[in-house]
């Protein structure tokens, strides 16, 4: 039995009380152990992947053996080897993945923390969007977006908005527009809209934009792709990469190819590829989405002190379900920096542009 055999064989597996606890409590320390390091680096964010709790969902740990269910041997000695299994059999699978169809579309139920409520009973609420894009090969594109609606956080949160009087719309102030409208989050669902973009259409890769030819034209070989990043890293946009998060740009960089640019399918191989030479990249198993689908939890460690991102991928596929990120450090106190972004449609179709539907 092959590699991508056993992975998609343990998705259908249930992990024991006792691995699901291991996963839980590693996972726990290593982030643990990165908050007790210096330096902050700046978070690279890619492509709109937002950040959560990554400790969330973990449900075991991933260890490959020749058989088709996980053994426990020493942790530390497993992880890197399944980290790579997991991506190498990930990457078989994006390369045969077929890229046919008009548009390149791209769905997402996006989730982001915001403080609201009035003075003494402060309480965050998740504000949660559908966001779609249409591309055609041309680079001219669309984009549509609807409010899903907000709801409190957490219990303790549900129980502040009760004391607040069970509002069912908030009045966060002035935005930063050039009519500087008022931004109202809103509890229940919002009609949509599709508009079309004006000019060729662009994609954001490691901090630069980049037209939908420039993205095709990517390297197809690991080392070339990473060379690529690299370079990406030293003139980015935004200017350089501070020393101490230049390995998890890149880690970001890579990860951002794999679900919100088109890239072709054997630079989304590639992409699987480089990040399986990075001893940063770990598996922390089984696990479901935050709608419940099956996959496969990755973890991406940037940095000193930085962000930790967390993947959830489905190997059969070699599709992102969904990516959150859960800040270390000073910055864990900035909740408004968290939020997840879950893919609910990802590749090529010869659906049209239309007014985003309810998730």
């Amino acid at each position: 039995m092959d590699e991508l055999q056993m992975i998609a064989t343990l998705l259908d597996e249930e992990p024991s009380g006792e691995a699901a606890a291991a996963g839980r409590r590693r996972l726990t320390a290593e982030i643990r152990d990165r908050r007790r390091r210096p330096a902050l680096p700046r978070l690279p964010l890619f492509g709109g992947i937002g950040v959560a709790a990554a400790a969330a969902g973990v449900a075991g740990v991933l260890l490959l053996s020749s058989g088709t269910s996980p053994r426990a041997p020493d942790p530390v000695e497993a992880r890197p080897m399944s980290a790579q299994a997991v991506l190498l059999s990930a990457a078989k699978q994006a390369e045969a993945a077929p890229a046919t169809g008009r548009y390149w579309h791209l769905r997402t139920l996006m989730s982001r923390p915001v403080q609201v409520g009035p003075k003494g009973n402060r309480y965050w609420v998740d504000k949660r969007s559908v966001t779609e894009t249409w591309t055609l090969r041309s680079g001219r594109s669309a984009s549509g977006f609807r409010d899903v609606g907000a709801r409190p956080s957490t219990q303790a949160d549900a129980a502040a908005w009760k004391r607040d009087g069970s509002p069912t719309s908030w009045d966060l102030g002035r935005g930063d527009t050039v009519d500087g409208a008022h931004i109202i989050v809103h509890s229940g669902p919002r009609p949509g809209e599709v508009n079309k973009v004006t000019g060729p259409g662009t994609f954001t890769v490691c901090d630069k934009e980049m037209s939908f030819a420039q993205v095709r034209a990517l390297p197809a070989e690991p080392a070339a792709l990473k060379d690529a990043v690299v370079d990406a890293m030293r003139n980015n946009d935004d200017g350089p990469v501070p020393a101490a998060a230049r390995n998890g740009f890149v880690q970001q960089c890579l990860a951002g190819l794999l679900a919100d640019v088109p890239a072709a399918p054997k630079v989304r191989g590639a992409a699987y590829r480089a990040l399986a030479t990075m001893p940063a990249v770990k598996v922390i198993g089984r696990t479901t989405d935050e709608r419940g689908r099956k996959g496969i939890g990755l973890v991406l460690q940037s940095g000193d002190r930085g962000p930790v991102t967390r993947l959830v991928i489905d190997p059969r596929t070699s599709l992102v379900l969904s990516a959150s990120v859960a800040q270390t450090g000073e910055l864990a106190k900035l909740r408004s920096k968290s939020g997840t972004t879950v893919y609910l449609q990802v590749g090529w179709t010869d659906d049209g542009p239309r007014v985003p539907a309810l998730p």
